[in-house]
């Protein structure tokens, strides 16, 4: 980024970008504080933990999340089928969790077992609304098809998400940032770590809790990070803006950023259960989000957007 920055001849620069980009720009800030300008970092991670189990936090955030998306198909059961309240949802995705530990789903070609379901979810409840829960439905409404023992046929768009998880293929963007997570931070390179997080977070988050604790490729990468993690700890001047319902990266680790860089502005948007803020709904973080890179002025103190 600072040879960017030099290359292109200015003495500093403004920056736009959210969740790992918001972390990158957090690191920018603390090792070149005297060249930056308007930094605006959008659902920014917890950076004391950040690196190759960045989900290690998400438990409780990805389940408020999926209890959203229960309400919702709820009151779509006629459509979907998946229950009449929330908590019959809620019900249905745990026994399709159950199932796939006893044996693998049949999806189309793909075998969807106890790992995997985890993730799928979590993918299906990182966005609401009515154009990304009915998709979400459709997904569920599938899997427990599969559960079923009913032969099933994934949709193109769920095709797609289980042939880049089983396969690697798709955009490179989907790839790219392992090798850039595993040289962001040391880890535990011992199998027998994972395993034991695992049990011990799996009665209290059972379909989460393994999920965010387990092992990654990064305890095998050929090489270790190139140098210590950056602490991040700045009174630079620096806007953030974040939902409080992001599953992602949730709230409770965009307050420790918060707290972090001292010179912040925070803009919450309550009622979001989806990642990243700005231009995605919300009028108001944009119009806060343009006020700062546009005319340089910050809200006086931490503020929250309307619902």
């Amino acid at each position: 980024m600072d040879l960017v920055r030099a290359v292109l001849g200015e003495p500093r620069i403004s920056y736009e970008s959210g969740s790992y980009g918001a972390y990158l720009g957090a690191v920018y800030l603390q090792m070149f504080p005297d060249r930056v300008d308007r930094f605006v970092l959008d659902s920014s991670p917890d950076p004391t933990v950040f690196g190759p189990n960045p989900f290690i936090h998400n438990g409780p955030a990805a389940t408020a999340a999926l209890e959203h998306f229960a309400a919702w198909a709820a009151d779509h059961d006629a459509t979907y089928g998946l229950g009449a309240t929330a908590d019959e949802v809620l019900t249905t995705v745990d026994r399709i969790a159950r199932v796939s530990g006893r044996r693998p789903l049949r999806v189309g070609g793909f075998r969807v077992d106890a790992h995997t379901v985890p993730y799928i979810m979590l993918i299906q409840v990182a966005e609401d609304g009515d154009e990304f829960h009915a998709p979400a439905a459709g997904v569920v409404r599938t899997l427990r098809d599969a559960a079923d023992g009913a032969a099933v046929t994934p949709s193109p768009a769920f095709a797609e998400l289980l042939t880049g998880l089983f396969t690697g293929s798709g955009p490179a963007a989907d790839r790219v940032g392992l090798p850039i997570l595993c040289g962001d931070r040391e880890v535990s390179r011992e199998p027998g770590t994972y395993l034991r997080d695992i049990r011990a977070h799996r009665a209290d988050d059972p379909l989460f809790g393994p999920l965010a604790h387990n092992i990654t490729p990064c305890a095998f990468w050929p090489t270790r990070p190139a140098e210590p993690t950056t602490t991040i700890h700045s009174d630079v001047p620096v806007l953030m803006v974040g939902n409080a319902g992001d599953p992602i990266t949730p709230h409770s680790g965009q307050l420790v950023m918060h707290r972090a860089l001292t010179g912040s502005r925070m803009v919450t948007q309550p009622g979001a259960f989806r990642h990243q803020a700005y231009q995605n709904r919300s009028a108001c973080v944009d119009d806060a989000v343009h006020r700062y890179l546009l005319d340089g002025v910050r809200p006086a103190t931490d503020t929250t957007c309307p619902a």
